[in-house]
């Protein structure tokens, strides 16, 4: 009946005068008389084929829906995704009773830092925020938590990168797990939980506004510890208890500071004994994504959890996994101009312990580097298929039999053409050099994400680094510096943190 009345809703053929074809007329592969039908069946076909693509598309989504638990669903939609349930899932956290008792509520000593990084990548947010909060542990104040934001400037919930759209926010709930965003510190160090902003706001409705450069002004070259001792004396020194960092006064502790190890590693012996790091973790929608992608990545993550990320339950490694750091696109750019400024690797991945090590030119390049330096630089930052193979085989070989490397995982914004050139080159050298054949080579483009996830998704792979057995890494990025940072909570053996 369907077919019958999709038959008849379609236009009748015209009848026309008999005229003798031409030689050079096409001829109609369907005869005329069947031209009506054939159409009806292929508008059917159409119909069928996108119901089915739907279908699929929803079952793909509750499959992973398994996972989430009591999580928010998916948004769903071409649109990216907003965040509001994770948004509101924020403000109805417990300590948000303006009349619970002291330390909390009304009379709690609070610090909230909207001169937070933007704009930038998450790497760069997520060191700062981390010691931002470990200053307002030591300072005796409750930490505010900041979303992780791309575009203050956005007038609405979405920005844009590389002409496409993206979140201008993501709730810090959605990314980490752990004191530093509203979770119980332990009861050994008797601090209130971190607020939101709209909270500091209700309780704090005038606070003490403090330019960072009345500080940092006078700190330039100084010490990590060093600025954070400045920093704890001049709030012991404010009696007010709000007190906000002026917005777009600069950073208390800025990019310049986490590039440098000299500056940046004599706060590693606080730091590591911090709450921040020692019950840091990761969101349950990164933790779920991980679970969701056990097969692709490594079995053992298959009923993964945040308490399986916490440092200071030394989470065991994920056996036999090689994870690889490797950026493509236009990050070319920043290794030249790493080149350029004759740049080092990042603060955290120059601990003393590390094995591998790179020293820059001993004349720094002036703004323009030759030819050699950046060849040299783009190895170690850039490095082409033939490169990566041959270091994963010298990284292999190094720690066997020891430890015995069987997967593959690789943290990358690369094209997945490219990618599957990678898998066959690292499999074709296993089997040139006799050995063992990867179990298993996935990648970050492999993985079967929501859309919250998939915005997130850089914060997926750094989890993943965070328990690979070994990390072959990029020690001029901040996402591999922040998980050389959580291995050496962990107490990882350094020989495991390797970098191109």
């Amino acid at each position: 009946m369907l077919l019958r009345s999709i038959v008849q809703s379609l236009p009748n053929p015209v009848t026309v005068e008999k005229q003798h074809s031409s030689p050079f007329r096409p001829r109609h592969f369907i005869p005329r008389r069947f031209r009506s039908p054939f159409f009806a069946l292929v508008v059917l076909g159409a119909i069928a084929l996108l119901l089915r693509l739907s279908y699929s598309s929803s079952s793909s989504q509750d499959d992973l829906l398994v996972f989430l638990k009591d999580l928010p669903k998916p948004e769903g939609g071409r649109r990216p995704p907003r965040f509001y349930e994770w948004h509101d899932r924020e403000k109805q956290l417990p300590q948000h009773n303006p009349d619970l008792p002291y330390p909390q509520g009304w009379e709690g000593r609070y610090i909230r830092f909207p001169n937070q990084v933007w704009g930038l990548g998450w790497g760069n947010a997520m060191q700062e925020l981390l010691l931002n909060a470990h200053l307002a542990y030591l300072a005796k104040r409750t930490y505010v938590f900041e979303n992780y934001t791309w575009d203050k400037t956005a007038s609405g919930d979405f920005s844009n990168f590389n002409d496409k759209p993206i979140p201008a926010r993501v709730p810090l709930t959605a990314l980490l797990s752990g004191p530093v965003a509203g979770d119980s510190f332990p009861t050994s160090a008797d601090a209130p939980p971190a607020v939101v902003p709209e909270f500091f706001s209700q309780v704090c409705p005038n606070p003490t506004i403090i330019d960072c450069q009345e500080i940092n002004g006078g700190l330039s070259d100084a010490s990590a510890t060093t600025i954070l001792q400045a920093w704890i004396d001049k709030l012991e020194r404010t009696e007010d208890r709000c007190i906000e960092i002026k917005e777009h006064s600069g950073q208390i502790f800025d990019f310049y500071l986490f590039g440098d190890s000299k500056r940046l590693l004599d706060i590693w012996p606080s730091f590591i004994t911090s709450p921040i790091l020692t019950h840091f973790s990761w969101s349950p929608l990164i933790t779920a994504a991980l679970a969701a992608n056990a097969h692709i990545i490594h079995p053992a993550l298959s009923n993964s959890t945040p308490s399986d990320f916490i440092p200071s339950s030394v989470p065991p490694p994920l056996s036999g996994l090689l994870a690889l750091h490797i950026r493509r696109g236009d990050y070319i750019k920043h290794c030249r101009d790493f080149a350029n400024w004759s740049s080092r690797f990042m603060g955290f991945n120059e601990f003393p312990g590390l094995p591998d090590r790179f020293s820059p030119p001993v004349v720094h390049s002036q703004g323009t580097a030759p030819p050699e330096e950046h060849a040299r630089y783009l190895a170690h930052c850039f490095p082409e298929i033939e490169q990566i193979v041959s270091r994963v085989r010298e990284v292999r070989a190094s720690l066997f039999p020891r430890t015995i490397l069987t997967r593959v995982y690789v943290l990358t914004n690369g094209p997945s053409k490219w990618l599957q050139k990678l898998k066959h080159s690292l499999q074709e050298d296993a089997r040139k050099e006799g050995v063992e054949e990867w179990e298993h080579i996935g990648t970050s483009r492999d993985l079967r994400l929501t859309g919250e996830q998939r915005h997130n998704s850089q914060a997926v792979d750094m989890a993943v680094a965070q328990r690979a057995e070994v990390l072959l890494g990029n020690g001029f990025s901040t996402m591999t510096s922040n998980v050389v940072m959580l291995r050496t909570a962990q107490g990882i053996d350094w020989q495991k943190t390797r970098f191109w």
